[in-house]
């Protein structure tokens, strides 16, 4: 068997070394630049997530401790001060890791052909693409499915002689816009600092065309004072772009990916060549001895490129972050860095009490303000129980229940189902509950079985939930109101959402099924338009008659407003297609009718879909737009989803997957908004609401399996001024166990 690693990324050594030992007849080539590997970067491969790193060769992993530097702490140096926090980190020097695994590639045997003289590879059994982001080798098929997407993000690596104990992160404000580095310690006694920024602040302080001596000493003038030093020595010649990179698939024909070929990460969250090198053992193993090595290399890759992914959504929160640091720069420094800390999202609030518990305590006396604080321990009140107002309603804490479609609903009508499932989760302690999306016209149902707030019996039906809500808890309780459009007509979801043998017509901005198994829905007339906006006033006044506190209105998951806002399925020529000012102009209509029949004390929240995930769809700069049109056209607090628009799922699922949409629409645009979306516990609510990325966190699947969530939230963090119903005060008093 012949083997060839085009291209010389470290992980790409290490499987070509791991193939070669486990059977040193095989023929491993290595086709890469002959001239000594020049990647400058450190790379983190022990975090706080992900501590305890080791290869599992003794000798070998004994070599690369001696790149390593091992540290506990980072700094934030932000806005006149240093807030530090104790997290355990390790870099490893790359291209010390890279020469270590060639000279021992060389002596296991493996053949090192200069890049320039490769023969063709059509005689090798096994092809590793080990060429980097820009893999030549992987862009010969389009198997892989590769997915990039360019940062605006631009770096430079520069050496200096003077070296931090610790990780330190740092900002500089210019006239431009703002620009930061990373400081990472080094193994010798000098260290290599990182610094990025966006292009158009590189060429608004016209270094991005300089020479390297010219942008070395930019940088210098930018941090010397926070690094000192008198050696600054640059050792990347020109700025270089970042660009986020995954692959659906790391196998295709006998090509197999590794490395920065695969998947990239951003330096500020490390882990990437840590995850390829234990990538690179483990598909060895599976392909080792194996006439079936390609069954046996999916089978492997498969959790493999799930940890990617992961890692992929880590690195975009994060450098959507540092992409857009100056709309946290009007924050409080200590806020500005508990912000920075958990921008990946993966620390949460209960990590961060562990590594810089001053900090959480300033973070949570900024946002509660001295009136909340408690004066036992002095320590400030949990931010997810922060009470919120809108308007005239204020909610006795920040979590919501989210709107879930139930399909328990008779005619429309809600029964004793509906009282339990609301009720327990009002009693369970929760600031807001949402019913599920309740339809303004019986053609706008999902299904037969959906809710709805079109007949004079559903009024009485509803008011008994919401007398309930708030005679028997502090909860408030919202309803939410839509319209199907051309995803109605279905059998429930455990049914398979098929379409109804018997189904009534579909209405939608345009003749455009939602999918090939899917009838085609009528184009709206103007008259269909009056009808619906007419349905979703005459709703809002029921609504109100129930006794709701607010309105949430759906203009998500492409149901019919949302099928309006985006252009995968807007495809009208008259004033309400084309531009996005005209495809915002019916769902607009709608608002300002829910607007005027709903008292103006009560407040109304829109959901939309941030993104639709796919090509061509909204992009989160069209949702600034929407949101802003929304803001200014009386709506209270945005709920910031994303995708539903088409039948593909192509939304990269995960804990908090959403969470970064609500951060940017919020600090960007200053409106309230309410992140949905994987989040998991009070350790993620918590967070969010602490570094200002929500104003309420709204929970779906995780409170269908524990309705009490937020009462053993308080419990869990002994917060002790949640009000109990007088039936389960005995509860309360009863020592926590946290399973």
């Amino acid at each position: 068997m012949i083997v060839e690693c085009r291209g010389d990324d470290p992980a790409g050594l290490y499987l070509a070394l791991l193939l070669k030992e486990k059977d040193p007849a095989r023929t491993v080539r290595i086709i890469a630049p002959a001239e000594r590997y020049t990647d400058p970067s450190p790379q983190l491969i022990e975090t706080p997530i992900r501590p305890a790193f080791a290869l599992r060769d003794a000798a070998l992993n004994d070599a690369v401790r001696r790149h390593t530097t091992r540290f506990t702490g980072v700094e934030i140096v932000a806005k006149g001060a240093t807030i530090r926090s104790e997290q355990p980190y390790a870099v490893v020097q790359t291209a010390a890791l890279h020469e270590i695994l060639k000279m021992r590639a060389l002596r296991a045997g493996c053949e090192w052909v200069d890049r320039s003289t490769a023969p063709a590879s059509a005689e090798a059994d096994i092809i590793i693409a080990a060429d980097g982001p820009d893999s030549a080798t992987r862009n010969l098929q389009q198997a892989f499915g590769t997915l990039s997407e360019p940062s605006t993000l631009y770096h430079v690596v520069i050496a200096v002689d003077a070296a931090p104990p610790i990780l330190r992160l740092m900002f500089a404000e210019t006239e431009h816009g703002m620009l930061h580095a990373y400081h990472f310690p080094g193994t010798q006694g000098g260290s290599t600092l990182v610094v990025e920024a966006p292009r158009h602040v590189l060429a608004g302080c016209k270094t991005f065309g300089a020479n390297a001596e010219a942008i070395a000493e930019f940088c210098k003038a930018q941090f010397r004072d926070q690094i000192g030093g008198d050696v600054w020595r640059i050792l990347s010649e020109h700025w270089q772009p970042f660009v986020s990179m995954r692959n659906k698939a790391w196998c295709a024909g006998n090509t197999i990916l590794i490395g920065n070929a695969a998947s990239t990460a951003h330096v500020s969250v490390g882990l990437a060549l840590r995850d390829a090198l234990e990538s690179a053992e483990i598909l060895a193993d599976a392909i080792a001895g194996r006439s079936d090595w390609h069954n046996a290399f999916d089978a492997a890759a498969r959790p493999r490129i799930a940890k990617a992914e992961s890692l992929y959504r880590a690195s975009s929160a994060s450098v959507t972050w540092f992409e857009h640091v100056s709309r946290y720069w009007r924050m409080p420094a200590a806020q500005f860095a508990y912000s920075c800390l958990t921008r990946t999202l993966r620390l949460n609030h209960e990590n961060m009490k562990t590594f810089a518990p001053t900090l959480v305590r300033d973070v949570e006396g900024t946002i509660a303000g001295s009136d909340r604080t408690r004066e036992a321990g002095n320590a400030a009140t949990p931010p997810m129980f922060l009470p919120y107002t809108l308007r005239g309603l204020t909610l006795p804490n920040r979590i919501a229940v989210s709107p879930m479609c139930m399909y328990a609903a008779n005619d429309g009508i809600v029964n004793d189902f509906h009282l339990v499932h609301l009720g327990s989760r009002a009693m369970g302690g929760a600031g807001l509950v949402i019913t599920e999306m309740t339809d303004v016209s019986p053609e706008g149902r999902i299904s037969l079985h959906c809710a709805g707030m079109y007949a004079p019996e559903h009024v009485p039906a509803w008011k008994r939930i919401v007398d309930f809500v708030h005679e028997r808890s502090d909860a408030r309780i919202a309803i939410q109101l839509g319209h199907a459009g051309r995803k109605a007509a279905l059998t429930r979801s455990w049914e398979g959402h098929h379409p109804l043998d018997n189904a009534w017509e579909m209405l939608a901005p345009s003749a455009i099924p939602f999918g090939p198994d899917r009838a085609t829905p009528k184009e709206m007339s103007r008259a269909d338009m009056d009808r619906v906006r007419d349905a979703y006033a005459a709703a809002t006044r029921m609504a109100d008659a129930a006794g709701f506190d607010m309105i949430e209105l759906h203009y998500a998951h492409g149901y019919l407003l949302s099928s309006f806002i985006s252009p995968l399925a807007n495809h009208r020529t008259d004033d309400y297609g084309g531009s996005l000012e005209n495809r915002m102009r019916f769902p607009l209509e709608i608002f300002r009718a829910v607007r005027a029949a709903w008292p103006q004390e009560k407040p109304i929240c829109v959901r939309i879909s941030a993104i639709d995930w796919t090509h061509g769809g909204t992009t989160i700069d069209d949702a600034m737009i929407i949101a802003k049109m929304l803001h200014d056209a009386g709506n209270d607090i945005l709920s910031v989803s994303t995708g539903g628009i088409t039948h593909e799922r192509t939304r990269l699922l995960g804990r908090l997957y959403q969470a970064t949409f609500s951060d940017q629409i919020r600090n960007a645009l200053g409106i309230p908004t309410m992140a949905v979306g994987g989040i998991g516990g009070h350790a993620d609510a918590n967070t969010l609401i602490a570094a200002g990325r929500a104003d309420i966190c709204a929970l779906a699947r995780g409170y269908l399996s524990e309705p009490y969530f937020v009462r053993r939230a308080a419990r869990l963090q002994h917060y002790d001024e949640m009000t109990w119903p007088p039936e389960y005060r005995g509860a309360a008093a009863l020592p926590m166990h946290d399973d």
